[in-house]
């Protein structure tokens, strides 16, 4: 399902305009911060029992970290997955899946040289 979800971000053009093929799972390969990339990963995953004999389902717990050489493109880039990951119904594979978007952190010292910010996506899929 990870892999499809990667695959979903990327099939949005204006998505891939801005990171390319720089969306990483778990750790951000050789990345200077000259260009915006994203990184994600499995904060948890939870298997629910739906109580009929439909099956289980799968609660995973996902972030997304964004990093861009600028504030404004760390922004543009979140809208673009808000858009493209708030609250759909979609095919990751062939996991019916359902996103929830939950949230969006950023912060920024003096001490960082890359802009970033955080999205938490909630996904149920069986």
């Amino acid at each position: 399902m990870r892999t499809s979800l990667r695959t979903y971000i990327l099939d949005d053009t204006a998505i891939a305009a801005i990171i390319g093929s720089r969306f990483y799972p778990e750790v951000a390969m050789q990345e200077d911060g000259t260009e915006a990339y994203a990184v994600y990963s499995t904060l948890s995953s939870t298997t629910l029992d739906t109580h009929n004999d439909s099956g289980l389902l799968v609660r995973d717990l996902i972030d997304i970290s964004v990093h861009a050489p600028t504030i404004t493109q760390v922004y543009e880039l979140s809208e673009l997955l808000r858009t493209r990951l708030s609250n759909k119904r979609v095919m990751l594979g062939t996991s019916d899946s359902h996103i929830v978007w939950q949230g969006l952190n950023t912060g920024y010292s003096d001490d960082d040289e890359i802009y970033s910010a955080s999205i938490t996506l909630e996904i149920t899929w069986s």
